[in-house]
């Protein structure tokens, strides 16, 4: 979406109690300055001890506060100190790996239930919440909202196991709440260790860059369309609803990097297989978004030369985010 027209949608939030969960990951913290940009007025929920460098630049301008948004009595805290109309449930375990398979549980699925508390309690109009395309079973063809839900991938199993408590507490409460399964998420903010920062790196810096099967396919989505598909879902959608935030197109891994390479000018010497594939990694995932198009209006905006080029003149201006790398999260969110 241009700037512009993303920036007057998010200006139809001003005046509304707007709060952001994970307020201080690489999603929230675009959504944060794309509704300051706006005029809005903007509470984050920041974990503990969580590092909030990016948004260090607008600290000033957002109320943060610190919570577990697992720990039911400090959610609560937060809730009843900011009173929020809409809230946007961005936040993500740490960690990636087997160790953080307990972090996954208790943020995702916990984490749930105290949001779930809170909302009906403090009589929040609208919860939109960012699950996963990882809550899919793998195929080869297009995933829509109707398909399997069944995850290879502990953190897509989680994310899964909201989603089904989120529907289930909107059928027999009608708890406000819009599910949307982001797919593969990049552009400004995103996590030094993900994919397409590491390949930029590669490029510009002339490093050697390891690589797992280029011949992986994933749906790339640039972060812009996806504030706007969260803005769109708490203008739009209705209690339950739930909707793929993908660009409909599969891309290989391969063809990702020819694409960086193509955005910098650069080449990226490979060292192909370098990184041995998990068990859980599927060949294919990408998403029928044609329900988001229908119901909310929403439409990818940026193609994937085009969301590359934008992330990498946003590094040329933030090198310092080659410097946090160790804010790892899950492969998508």
């Amino acid at each position: 979406m241009p700037a512009d027209a993303l920036s007057g949608l998010a200006a139809r939030f001003r005046g509304r109690r707007l709060l952001v969960t994970g307020g201080a990951g690489g999603i929230g913290a675009n959504l944060i300055r794309t509704l300051l940009a706006a005029g809005c007025a903007v509470d984050a929920v920041i974990r503990p001890g969580s590092p909030a460098w990016r948004l260090a630049d607008v600290q000033g301008a957002l109320t943060r506060h610190t919570a577990d948004v697992s720990d039911a009595a400090q959610l609560d805290q937060v809730f009843t100190r900011v009173q929020p109309d809409v809230v946007f449930h961005l936040a993500v375990p740490r960690g990636h790996d087997a160790l953080a398979r307990d972090e996954m549980l208790r943020v995702n699925v916990m984490g749930a239930q105290a949001l779930m508390r809170c909302t009906r309690q403090h009589g929040v109009s609208r919860l939109v919440v960012a699950g996963s395309s990882l809550e899919y079973a793998p195929t080869a063809t297009a995933l829509t909202e109707q398909d399997p839900v069944a995850p290879l991938t502990w953190h897509g199993a989680t994310k899964a196991a909201a989603s089904v408590l989120y529907r289930q507490a909107a059928a027999e409460h009608g708890l406000p709440v819009a599910l949307l399964r982001l797919f593969h998420v990049y552009g400004p903010w995103e996590s030094a260790h993900r994919l397409a920062p590491t390949a930029i790196r590669a490029a510009l810096g002339g490093h050697t860059m390891p690589l797992t099967d280029q011949d992986i396919r994933r749906d790339w989505v640039y972060v812009d369309d996806v504030c706007e598909a969260l803005l769109l879902a708490a203008d739009k959608a209705a209690p339950g609803d739930i909707y793929n935030i993908g660009s409909g197109v599969e891309t290989s891994n391969a063809e990702l990097l020819a694409c960086v390479q193509s955005v910098v000018a650069r080449p990226i010497r490979l060292a192909a297989q370098a990184l041995p594939p998990r068990i859980t990694d599927a060949a294919h995932r990408f998403a029928d978004p044609s329900l988001a198009r229908r119901q909310l209006g929403w439409t990818p905006r940026h193609n994937l030369a085009q969301g590359l080029r934008r992330t990498v003149a946003w590094h040329a201006l933030h090198p310092e985010a080659w410097s946090h790398p160790a804010d790892a999260r899950p492969e998508a969110v």
